[in-house]
């Protein structure tokens, strides 16, 4: 009897621990497999940092596809109220079969509505119209702000000059309640989050209570692109 209750009693503590919700927005650095429609293909690193008044997000990409090596590097720095500082997007593709490299970089500054852009050698400057973020912490703010209930949808227009020079792109985000995945080898109980980018991908985002992905499920040109996250 007292055995029962003390499964019991684990069983309700290992079911809640697994269950609570995110209480701050994470810090720290995060690495993680990149798998192309079910294979491994390379690798990521992400990051998330407090430095003065402003976050600073990383994320690294490393993908290898035949004799095409890919590294993706984006940093956003924004205020801690989310207001646009700065984006860096930075591209490398190397062909190793035709020994080659080509170098794709967009860095734009912010001052409120004012854009300056940097592609290459020509730099351009606009305003955008309306307000808008970067793809930064505020989805992740405003979800902790409604305690991630389920069947929240946040919707915030977003800055992505990779997809438009000069007119932010509207994301949805909807809290989807909790789920077991199985990341990797291992079967857990995540809070799922769904991500929707106007005309480009959708992203399935599983968050344990830290509120560190542990996987990312992202479908776009019909590849699926998979996170998993590593120790």
């Amino acid at each position: 009897m007292k055995l029962r209750s003390f499964l019991s009693i684990l069983i309700i503590v290992t079911t809640v621990s697994c269950t609570s919700k995110p209480a701050q927005i994470p810090e720290g650095t995060w690495n993680y497999d990149l798998l192309v429609n079910g294979v491994k293909a390379g690798r990521a690193v992400f990051s998330n940092t407090s430095s003065g008044n402003n976050y600073v997000l990383k994320s690294e990409m490393y993908l290898n596809i035949g004799s095409i090596e890919n590294k993706s590097i984006q940093i956003v720095t924004e205020t801690k109220d989310f207001k646009p500082v700065k984006l860096e997007v930075l591209n490398t593709v190397t062909d190793t079969a035709g020994n080659s490299t080509q170098e794709i970089n967009k860095i734009a500054t912010f001052n409120g509505d004012e854009v300056n852009l940097k592609t290459g050698d020509y730099e351009s400057k606009f305003k955008i119209q309306g307000p808008f973020v970067l793809d930064g912490n505020y989805f992740f703010s405003e979800l902790l702000k409604n305690k991630f209930k389920t069947g929240v949808i946040i919707k915030a227009n977003i800055y992505e000059p990779s997809v438009e020079i000069d007119t932010p792109i509207l994301v949805l985000v909807e809290t989807k309640g909790v789920e077991t995945v199985q990341v990797g080898n291992r079967s857990m109980k995540l809070l799922h989050v769904k991500q929707r980018v106007e005309k480009l991908k959708s992203m399935e985002m599983y968050l344990n209570d830290k509120g560190v992905t542990e996987k990312m499920v992202i479908k776009m040109l019909n590849n699926v692109f998979e996170l998993e996250r590593v120790e």
